[in-house]
């Protein structure tokens, strides 16, 4: 498999362009739930913050939390525990938002924005703690 490299979004293209390419209409709920997910998994330690686009080369996207300190993450589901740096707990979260999308919005088109992400994921150095969480 082809190293798959990611490509930061201008600010300015971020809501009117990027998002609304990816998940048309539902841009701003696909955000939001990016947002609350995260929460509800750090346990309350996200709070907000500042959060970089970025464009897969395989076709995918994804929304990354700018942050230096990791985050205690919690899957109700599946009782994982542990601890990811920002980058690694936003790709887990956005796996599970598109995948939420993909049975509630589209599956065709967000199945295979999930699997592009995923593909991303299983080249990062904490793919294991990732893909513990998603499973």
């Amino acid at each position: 498999m082809d190293v798959i490299t990611k490509k930061q979004v201008p600010e300015n293209k971020r809501l009117d362009e990027f998002l609304p390419a990816f998940v048309g209409k539902h841009f701003m709920f696909y955000e939001k739930m990016v947002f609350d997910k995260l929460y509800e998994a750090s346990n309350g330690q996200y709070q907000s913050g500042y959060w970089e686009y970025y464009n897969l080369s395989n076709g995918g996207f994804y929304m990354e939390l700018v942050q230096e300190d990791d985050i205690n993450m919690l899957c109700f589901d599946n009782y994982y525990r542990g601890t990811m740096s920002a980058q690694a707990a936003s790709i887990a979260i956005n796996l599970v938002v598109q995948n939420a999308f993909a049975w509630q919005v589209d599956a065709d088109k967000h199945s295979e924005h999930f699997y592009q992400l995923r593909d991303f994921a299983s080249q990062h150095e904490e793919a294991a703690q990732i893909f513990a969480f998603i499973d």
